[in-house]
């Protein structure tokens, strides 16, 4: 963590553990290669990764890997952490890649989406993916670069700010009349203000449609020690329970954890024990 002009700036640990090949970008950004292993017997990758000889003995071959190429930031203020990658967005991407088929042909919501890397790798797969963010800091315009670096169609850019919904109700309605399947999120649990208007924008999603929609939420519980209690906890994770259980019941929500051991690692980055992913489906009435 820098302090810069009185303000604290915060940096992803991914820089620090793995090497992107990063390379200076404009405005000061870096432009970084994401590389991930496509999985065994998708169509995508070039078949089955075991193979047999006339001798009916195994080859193995070499499952295919690619490069995602992304633009972002190395350090940001709190108010601009889209522009860095984070961990959950990768452990995101690892499970849309793990369960691709749940994910073909469908519409794809992904809010506070940063540089838009899990968007990117939704949309080799969906029909339909609705990648958004806030307007600050020049993000949507670098989501727009990174999707033109890695995407060639399907993917619409759109703002979606948790604290201005009247701004995005109306330009999102003709996408939710007529279905969302998913919204993904990751790393969006930081701050207590923008956990409350997270919450709020869920309900507005889940309340105002029919159809079957699943939210899968990706983060990092950050644990801190408080003096009071002598102990580590992990308070925004916790305020966000706290705010989610308030609405859970009432609204008919039913929450999930999706255990890590059961979701392969594609993507290459340190998968710390607290990384954590939640599924969260409304029930029906």
């Amino acid at each position: 963590m820098a302090h810069e002009n009185g303000e604290f700036n915060v940096s992803s640990e991914i820089y620090t553990e793995t090497d992107f090949q990063s390379q200076a970008g404009i405005n000061g950004h870096s432009i970084s290669k994401f590389t991930f292993t496509w999985p065994e017997e998708d169509k995508s990758s070039g078949r089955n990764s075991v193979k047999e000889d006339r001798d009916g003995d195994l080859v193995v071959v070499r499952r295919k890997k690619s490069t995602l190429e992304l633009e972002h930031s190395q350090s940001t203020n709190l108010k601009l952490v889209g522009l860095q990658v984070w961990r959950g967005a990768l452990l995101l991407a690892d499970y849309i890649l793990h369960r691709r088929e749940n994910f073909r042909s469908k519409t794809v919501l992904e809010v506070g989406s940063g540089c838009g890397l899990t968007s990117i790798v939704a949309s080799i797969y969906a029909g339909k993916v609705i990648c958004t963010d806030i307007s600050d800091g020049g993000i949507l315009s670098v989501i727009r670069r990174n999707i033109q670096r890695n995407v060639r169609k399907n993917v619409k850019v759109l703002e979606l700010d948790f604290l201005r919904p009247e701004a995005w109700t109306e330009t999102l309605k003709s996408d939710q009349d007529a279905g969302i399947d998913y919204v993904l999120a990751a790393d969006v649990i930081y701050d207590d203000d923008i956990t409350d208007a997270f919450i709020s924008t869920l309900d507005r999603l889940l309340s105002h449609s029919n159809h079957p929609m699943r939210v899968l939420i990706a983060l990092e519980k950050r644990y801190v020690f408080t003096v009071a209690d002598l102990d580590t906890s992990a308070p925004c994770f916790e305020y966000f329970l706290r705010q989610f259980e308030e609405l859970r019941y009432s609204r008919g929500w039913r929450m999930e954890y999706i255990p890590m051991g059961k979701i392969p690692q594609y993507f290459t980055y340190e998968r710390v024990p607290q990384l954590i992913l939640i599924q969260i489906t409304k029930i029906p009435i």
